[in-house]
């Protein structure tokens, strides 16, 4: 068996490069229209990175099970 994880591996680096571009950001905290538009964005953007992060563990689950269910010999006599 080969043990794929180039999808949770892409979303990963997807994470990463995403969270690379956001550490630092210096926030704005005057009470003005771009400053509300700052804040909209990064809402928006952590929002996607939290999803990235659940995604890369799903895909991850996915190949634990399929692995697990090829693996588990209970499983093999229960088919038979």
């Amino acid at each position: 068996m080969n043990i794929d994880l180039s999808k949770a591996i892409g979303t990963a680096e997807e994470l990463l490069a995403e969270l690379k571009k956001l550490d630092g950001t210096e926030l704005d905290e005057a009470p003005t229209r771009a400053a509300k538009r700052q804040h909209t964005k990064l809402n928006r953007t952590l929002l996607r990175l939290s999803h990235l992060g659940n995604r890369a563990s799903v895909e991850i689950m996915d190949t634990y099970h399929d692995f697990k269910r090829r693996d588990d010999p209970a499983e093999e006599s229960d088919k038979e």
